[in-house]
């Protein structure tokens, strides 16, 4: 059965769509089966930033109601790691079934180990959506004090959902930072930081997970420690033991 994370944030530009993607394909190098939904309604990006263009089947349309099968709209973008892709088309916006958003983990909850919903920034409808769905909620932000007041308004709607924020992501980390500062203005732990490397801006110019176009970066090396802290896998040891199984089989 999946466990359900949503990635939120209190605005938009702090990397929460980037932290959804590779978070997705560090679990799925974990051997673990994962799914991506962009529910980004308005402004669906994991699209964008993995060069896959407009896909005709999509969330948008089964909220629509224009497609009944929901697996139809799911592409399989690696080994292990799936996308259910949003509409790039503005006019599907509208006539959006909230209520069909629902039956999605149900009809999808025993396909895969982990579902990863990359929510709308901000606590519009749509976002409050995601939060309702999440049983695990991570907030990424920066560490400028007008993300972190809007991570803080994110965190009281969330805590009036009574949804289960499993911690703090802070991204682009360049310099030394006061955590116990922030935890304490926040009220909540920092799970993990991200710092700030040249190479995630490159590899979405590629259309690639940061962790595909370097997974030796320090970004990838912190997100893969995250990933790592969710699972309580070591990232080194399942693939040396994926390796060995692929050896077996590759000389049967």
């Amino acid at each position: 059965m999946a466990k359900i994370i949503t990635i939120s944030s209190g605005k938009g530009g702090v990397g929460k769509t980037f932290f959804s993607i590779n978070l997705s394909r560090a679990l799925s190098k974990l051997d673990y089966r994962v799914l991506l939904v962009d529910l980004n309604l308005t402004t669906p990006n994991v699209s964008i930033n993995l060069n896959l263009g407009h896909l005709e089947n999509n969330l948008h349309k089964y909220l629509r109601n224009e497609i009944d099968d929901i697996n139809k709209c799911i592409i399989k973008f690696k080994e292990n790691f799936y996308i259910l892709p949003g509409s790039l088309d503005i006019n599907d916006i509208s006539f959006i079934s909230f209520e069909r958003l629902h039956k999605i983990t149900l009809e999808l909850y025993n396909d895969y180990d982990f579902i990863i919903i990359d929510s709308a920034a901000g606590i519009g409808r749509e976002s409050l959506e995601a939060l309702k769905i999440g049983e695990e909620l991570f907030i990424i932000t920066n560490y400028e004090k007008s993300s972190l007041v809007d991570a803080y308004r994110v965190i009281k709607v969330a805590n009036n959902l009574n949804t289960n924020i499993k911690g703090i992501i802070i991204n682009k980390v360049k310099r030394k930072i006061n955590y116990i500062k922030i935890e304490r203005f926040l009220g909540k732990n920092i799970y993990g930081i991200i710092h700030y490397d040249d190479n995630v801006d490159k590899s979405i110019e590629n259309g690639m997970t940061l962790i595909d176009y370097n997974i030796n970066s320090i970004a990838s090396i912190d997100i893969i420690k995250i990933a790592e802290k969710i699972t309580g896998k070591d990232f080194e040891e399942t693939k040396n033991i994926l390796n060995v199984l692929k050896n077996i089989f590759r000389w049967r």
